[in-house]
C-alpha cells in the first residue's frame, strides 16, 4: 500500500508545481476549439437573421407587388368597364341615328308622295301631313299610302273642309266620335284628323276584316252597310275602288328596298 501512496504523491506535486506558462499552453491548445465552435454558432445564427432578413424582405416586395397588382387590375377593370359603356353608347347612338335617317327618309318619301296627288299643296301643311301620317302609321300600324289615299277621296288635303253631312278635316272625321273616342283638340288639326281618323279605320277593320268593306263603312258609316247586308244588297258605293287606285299608285312611287 505505501509504495502506491509514495507514487501518486510525486504526480500531485508535480501538478502543483506545474509553473505558469505551461498551463497557459494547455488553455492555448483548447482555446482554438472553443473559438471554432463559437463561431460555428455564431454563423449558424447569423445565417439564420440573414435569412429571416431576406425572407421578410422577400416578403414586403411580393406584398408590395400584389398590391400593385391588385390596383392595376383594378385599374383595368374600370377601363374594361369605361370600353363597353363607350360601346354600348356608340351602338345606342348608331342605332338611333338609323332610325332617324329612316324615319327622315319615310317621311321624305310620303311628303314627295303627297306633291304627286296634289302639286298645288301648301309645302308647309304637305310636310305636317307626311309627319303625322308617318308618326300615327308606325303606331297603330296603318300603311301611311292608304292614309294618304283617303285623304285624297275625303278631302283633296284641305283640313279645313266640312261635308254636307258634317264630316270635318282632313280625314272627314264625324263629330259623333268625339265622344267615343274622347277626342281632345279640333278635328281642322291636321293631327288630331289623322291620328283619330286612324282609329276609326281600325275600328272597321276589327268589324268587317275586309279592306274594301272597312272602307265603304268609313264612307257611309256601318248603319247603311250592315242594314244592306241585312237585306242581302251589296254596301259598297264605288268609294273603295276609287281609294284603293289611288293606294296602289302610290305604292308603285315605293322604292324597292335592296338587299340587306
Amino acid at each position: 500500500m505505501m509504495p502506491a501512496e509514495e507514487t501518486a504523491a510525486p504526480i500531485s506535486i508535480a501538478r502543483a508545481l506545474q509553473l505558469p506558462w505551461e498551463k497557459a499552453a494547455a488553455q492555448a491548445v483548447l482555446q482554438p476549439w472553443i473559438a471554432a465552435f463559437v463561431g460555428l454558432h455564431v454563423f449558424v445564427m447569423l445565417g439564420g437573421i440573414g435569412s429571416i432578413w431576406f425572407l421578410k424582405t422577400r416578403l414586403d416586395s411580393l406584398s408590395g407587388s400584389a398590391t400593385v397588382i391588385a390596383r392595376q387590375t383594378t385599374d383595368l377593370s374600370s377601363r374594361v368597364g369605361d370600353l363597353t359603356d363607350q360601346a354600348q353608347s356608340i351602338k345606342m347612338e348608331g342605332t338611333e341615328l338609323r332610325q332617324y335617317v329612316a324615319s327622315s327618309s319615310a317621311e321624305q318619301v310620303i311628303f314627295l308622295k303627297i306633291l304627286v296627288l296634289k302639286p298645288d299643296v301648301d309645302l308647309v301643311l304637305a310636310r305636317n301631313i307626311a309627319r303625322q301620317a308617318h308618326r300615327y302609321g308606325a303606331l297603330y300600324k296603318r300603311d301611311p299610302d292608304l292614309v294618304l289615299a283617303i285623304i285624297a277621296e275625303e278631302s283633296r288635303f284641305n283640313p279645313e273642309a266640312v261635308s254636307p253631312v258634317g264630316a270635318v278635316g282632313l280625314m272627314q272625321v264625324m263629330p259623333q266620335w268625339e265622344k267615343v273616342l274622347g277626342i281632345q283638340g279640333s278635328l281642322k288639326d291636321p293631327e288630331v284628323s289623322i291620328k283619330y281618323g286612324m282609329q276609326v279605320l281600325g275600328f272597321y277593320m276589327e268589324m268587317y276584316k275586309d279592306i274594301e268593306m272597312a272602307l265603304t263603312a268609313y264612307n257611309r258609316g256601318p248603319g247603311p252597310v250592315d242594314m244592306a247586308l241585312m237585306r242581302g244588297k251589296n254596301p259598297k258605293n264605288g268609294y273603295a275602288p276609287q281609294v284603293l287606285k289611288v293606294y296602289e299608285r302610290l305604292k308603285s312611287l315605293s322604292i324597292p328596298s335592296g338587299p340587306t
